[in-house]
């Protein structure tokens, strides 16, 4: 079980840069370079909605209980989604083998 890393623009104005740390374990930290934002939630709080040209990521923090938001590119989001799904395998498949 290693934390997978990747660096996506959001999508709009300004363009700005989020850091994002998949845990295995069932847990996202992602960090906005630009406006020195951190959110850290668990998988289960995560939604996605997805229009024409962009998905809405949508969570809420797991230590100050707020809703918050992110726009990314659909192939972004898609790529997200994967190694979410990914970790949760993983996680899955490690548990089984305890």
């Amino acid at each position: 079980m290693i934390k997978t890393h990747r660096n996506f623009t959001l999508h709009g104005t300004p363009k700005h840069h989020a850091h994002v740390h998949i845990n295995p374990i069932g847990e996202l930290d992602i960090d906005i370079v630009e406006s020195h934002e951190h959110h850290h939630t668990e998988f289960s709080s995560l939604s996605f909605k997805r229009s024409k040209q962009s998905t809405l990521l949508q969570g809420v923090d797991i230590d100050q209980k707020q809703p918050w938001q992110l726009t990314l590119d659909n192939k972004d989001a898609e790529e997200l989604t994967t190694i979410i799904q990914r970790a949760n395998d993983d996680f899955e498949e490690l548990m089984r083998d305890l």
